[in-house]
């Protein structure tokens, strides 16, 4: 909307205007002065007008400001909710991530487990399948003993018994006795043989004397005390069973070296075939049990380095086992 004064000015000029093309008929003067007034209106015109719109102008650069602050703040929130949103992205990403990784090593560890409970499963067939053939060779007088753990596995004890049955020993030496003192009690039975149990500790050594009289087999299996004392070969030392324990056995056609306990020291059961070799009969095989720890690995490698003319075998048990045989079937 013009303004007052503009209003008034552009009146002025279009009243004198029209005065300065009518006066002429009057007063030839006349229209020099209206002209002079039109100019002068025209001026005032000119003058409003320009003050109207710098008037207009600075209000459209006060608002243009106040827009472009406006602006300004948007700008700022709107980057700021983009880098609000990135970082939130981010985190999302960095999150379902993360959930991938754990499911991956949760699928992993399930798989490691399956392959684990599959093995167990595999170890526990086989072990059951060699306990039945063992239980079917035998008509036990009481409870049996259980097998597994610190006792031999069913799995070497039926390849003893299969040994047993096809060369017929007449003396069978245990390193350590226990459970499978009973067990071989009965298979040599069977087949006439004599089974000699070497024990260290005196209260295991009554403890399986009991055993062994609680199943009838006495006259079959005769546990002896030796304790563990120093022996060197080689300028190596070893504590084994007493040797005075050795007197008496001849003949021996088969070896269980379980003892002395791997905790005794490093190669701990590396005595038994270089004192017992030369009891044995031509045909012997001596039994390495627990052959996958380190320990017994390196009195096998002895063994083997050391007596070139007894041949090792190595099998699958449960805890490991190497065969050493003299004279083979």
């Amino acid at each position: 909307m013009p303004s007052r004064t503009i209003r008034v000015a552009a009146g002025v000029v279009i009243a004198v205007t029209a005065l300065s093309y009518s006066a002429g008929d009057f007063d030839p003067r006349l229209p020099m002065a209206l002209s002079a007034g039109l100019a002068a209106g025209t001026g005032c015109l000119a003058f409003a007008v320009g003050r109207s719109l710098t008037r207009a102008l600075r209000r459209g650069e006060a608002k243009v400001g106040r827009m472009c602050g406006e602006l300004n703040r948007v700008g700022r929130r709107i980057g700021s909710l983009e880098r609000k949103g990135e970082a939130r992205h981010a985190e999302c990403l960095h999150s379902l991530t993360r959930t991938d990784r754990l499911v991956e090593d949760g699928f992993e560890r399930v798989g490691g487990q399956y392959r684990s409970l599959e093995r167990e499963i595999g170890r526990s067939y086989t072990q059951v399948e060699a306990f039945t053939d063992l239980r079917s060779l035998i008509t036990p007088r009481a409870p049996l003993p259980p097998l597994r753990g610190w006792a031999a596995s069913p799995d070497v004890l039926r390849m003893m018994t299969g040994w047993i049955l096809r060369t017929r020993p007449k003396t069978i030496v245990e390193c350590g006795s226990g459970s499978s003192s009973v067990w071989l009690g009965y298979v040599a039975e069977r087949t006439g043989a004599k089974v000699v149990a070497l024990e260290h500790e005196s209260r295991y050594a009554e403890a399986s004397r009991d055993l062994v009289r609680a199943h009838g087999l006495s006259d079959v299996v005769e546990i002896r005390d030796a304790p563990l004392l120093p022996w060197m070969e080689a300028m190596e030392t070893y504590l084994w069973y007493d040797r005075e324990a050795l007197v008496g056995i001849e003949d021996v056609g088969l070896v269980f070296v379980d003892g002395p306990p791997g905790a005794t020291g490093p190669a701990a059961r590396y005595p038994a075939l270089p004192l017992l070799l030369p009891r044995c009969s031509e045909q012997v095989a001596f039994f390495l049990d627990d052959a996958a720890r380190a320990d017994d690995k390196v009195v096998s490698d002895r063994w083997a380095l050391r007596f070139p003319e007894v041949a090792r075998t190595t099998h699958p048990a449960e805890k490991g086992l190497d065969v050493f045989v003299r004279g083979g079937v």
